[in-house]
């Protein structure tokens, strides 16, 4: 490849139609992402960082031996002759195509509606079973929004999820051996008919089947979606009171739950019964951040057809990675790359 010339560069610049330039723009854009998700592979690498030394012999004098397909630097040990490079040691240490794993991540944080793991594979030109791997480690890494980080004015909810069993082979398995598989609590979800029709509803009732999470916001655009065991003074305070700042007002719908938290807690608290706000109610104290991130996490939900309860958690830390002004894909990157290497999880 010839050098880059910045001169020629320019030029070549001067001569485009506002429309060129335009795709120009696109095009340069989407190259300074992919090089930052280079750099960050090549931070870890770096002096100081966790992959500063040789993984075999803990030695840190090496040299530089050239670069991966994806243009990440590649180190080489002086003392043993061990080649490494900044994603040695994580879940991207044997994936063929780390860049791949890059662009899913921009597809799930930045995207308006995340690709389908088939979809995802006929772009990407994978397996849609490694897409599907790719999403749950991503996913699987996302943490839970910062002690003190809703500030302000805090408006919180809970959410609803039916509850799914996908993926667990409970009735295969009782089929094949009833003596040492118990029958499942409740049939598929197929043997029941929509709610409000005359057929029997599953033991207990709709409601009993249902996972709660709780939505919390700010007027700054931070979001936390946390999965909760249920809806009761425990489980709410645990989730939402240590997110909150010392000093921020609570506004709610009314659950008589969040009155008990906050007059315990000593937390300014605005009641809105049904969105109606009373006299002494200022008209910036709402919850309509709150019921349109609801709304959209019910829109974000429904394509993946009922996920399976136990990844409920990491889905609802996506659906607000996704909606957080201070988070990008390259949050997600970093936090991958820290994790540790997982066998068997992403390769």
């Amino acid at each position: 490849m010839p050098r880059f010339d910045p001169t020629e560069f320019g030029r070549l610049l001067a001569r485009l139609t506002p429309q060129e330039l335009r795709q120009v723009e696109g095009l340069v854009a989407d190259a300074r992402k992919r090089a930052e998700a280079v750099l960050e592979i090549d931070a870890r690498a770096d002096a100081g960082g966790p992959a500063a030394s040789c993984p075999r012999c803990g030695t840190c004098a090496r040299t530089r031996w050239g670069r991966t397909r994806t243009g990440a630097q590649r180190w080489n040990c002086s003392g043993c002759g061990a080649t490494w490079s900044g994603r040695s040691g994580t879940p991207l240490a044997r994936v063929h195509r780390p860049d791949l794993v890059v662009a899913l991540a921009r597809d799930m944080i930045e995207a308006p509606q995340p690709m389908s793991c088939r979809r995802g594979g006929e772009v990407l030109g994978a397996s849609r079973d490694s897409i599907w791997r790719w999403r749950m480690a991503i996913i699987g890494v996302l943490t839970p929004e910062a002690d003190n980080s809703l500030a302000g004015i805090v408006e919180a909810d809970e959410a609803h999820q039916r509850e799914s069993r996908k993926g667990s082979r409970e009735w295969v398995r009782h089929r094949r051996d009833p003596d040492n598989h118990p029958a499942p609590p409740r049939l598929r979800w197929r043997a029941y008919r929509r709610r409000g029709s005359s057929a029997t509803a599953p033991p207990g009732g709709w409601r009993a089947w249902e996972k709660k999470l709780l939505a919390a916001t700010d007027r700054a655009g931070h979001r936390a979606f946390e999965a909760m065991s249920d809806a009761g003074h425990k489980a709410i305070s645990h989730v939402l009171l240590p997110v909150m700042a010392p000093d921020a007002v609570l506004c709610t719908d009314g659950f008589v739950t969040y009155g008990r938290i906050a007059k315990d807690e000593r937390i300014p608290h605005f009641a809105l019964n049904a969105g109606r706000r009373t006299k002494r109610t200022p008209r910036s104290h709402h919850i309509n951040t709150e019921n349109a991130l609801i709304s959209r996490f019910r829109a974000f939900m429904q394509p993946f057809c009922g996920p399976a309860s136990k990844n409920l958690a990491a889905y609802g830390r996506w659906h607000a990675a996704r909606n957080n002004a201070d988070r990008s894909y390259l949050d997600a990157l970093r936090l991958l790359l820290a994790s540790g290497h997982r066998a068997n999880t992403i390769c």
